[in-house]
Formats: C-alpha cells, structure tokens, sequence
C-alpha cells in the first residue's frame, strides 16, 4: 500500500483512525515523554523531536508500504489523541500496539479505535487471529483489551524486551468469530 494514499480513514463519528501527518509531531512528542508511555511502552528514553519526525516521516510509512505494520494516528476532536497499529506476522496473525496522548486517555477513546481497527482488520485485510502482550502491570491496556472480548492466555516470564532488560508479559488473543461471542455474566474472559 502507499502512504499516505491507500491509509483508510475509519471512523465512529467521534474518534476516527486516519494517517499520521507531520501536524502531529507536537502531541507525538508530548505522548512519548509522559511517564506512563514511557513505563508501559518501548519509546526512546530519552524521547526527542527528531524521534517522532523519524518514526512518521520513515518507520510509519515503510511499515505501510512493505505490508508489515499498519499504524494509524487516532484523532478526536479534530486532534491527534494517539497511536495504534497492526504488526502482520503472516498467515491471517496480527499483534496489536496502542499508546495514548495523555488528554486522550481515560474517556474510552482507545475502545473505540480498537473496535474499528479490529473491525478493519477482520472483514477488510482477511485477519484472523489478532494478538496483545503488555508488560505484567499495565491494567489500563489489560482492561481495554478485556473490553473488546480478547481471550487471555498464559502470563509469559521475560517475554518483552524492555530497555535493556527483558520484563515479564500478559498476553491474549482475539480470533475473528470470538467478535460476536456474547458476553456471559458480564465477562469475556
């Protein structure tokens, strides 16, 4: 696909999905040297300009136009509020990633672009199983993942590489049927 040409925009009618675009670079940067982003996700430490100018203006689109890893910017109202992406690791197998900008977080925003990645990814790119891992600790990804109906597996000891040390991991799955499993006692796990 060609960046930033074939990127789709998705979107709820509140939060949408669309390319990254060099206006986000100020939020992009904001986002990477919060503590949380920095804690909870591999960003650079420590986190400068010319990082996010790199990642969007090289690793964004090569990830798009090699087919490896589609990333979106997640906007609200009218703004970046974040990240996410798809890591395609072949044979219908993908991994998610996601960070928030930390305006954005706490209102439900990252559901919403996961529910429409996750939608795009099993009935437009033929996805079948979708992936997470986080690093033992980060409730707030654990419990966005567990709203969206991802089932969860073994906790893995050293799994995630993490600035210089290897972290101990969470991980789950969610395969395509799973999306219109029904909740049971209010729980999807």
């Amino acid at each position: 696909m060609r960046f930033p040409d074939d990127v789709p925009r998705l979107s709820d009618g509140d939060v949408a999905l669309r390319a990254h675009e060099a206006g986000d670079v100020e939020r992009i940067v904001e986002q990477c040297v919060d503590p949380a982003s920095q804690a909870w996700t591999t960003v650079p430490v420590p986190y400068a300009r010319a990082d996010a100018e790199d990642w969007i203006g090289r690793v964004v689109p090569d990830g798009w136009t090699s087919g490896t890893t589609y990333a979106f910017a997640i906007e609200r109202a009218g703004r970046f509020a974040g990240s996410i992406d798809l890591r395609l690791s072949g044979d219908g197998e993908a991994e998610l990633g996601f960070g928030l900008h930390p305006d954005a977080r706490g209102d439900g925003v990252m559901r919403r672009a996961l529910g429409l990645l996750l939608d795009w990814a099993f009935d437009e790119q033929g996805i079948e199983v979708v992936t997470w891992r986080a690093f033992v600790g980060n409730w707030a990804s654990r419990r966005t993942a567990w709203s969206l109906g991802f089932t969860f597996g073994p906790t893995v000891p050293r799994l995630l590489p993490h600035r210089g040390e290897r972290r101990d991991a969470w991980t789950a799955r969610l395969a395509r049927d799973d999306r219109a499993r029904p909740l049971a006692g209010g729980r999807r796990d």
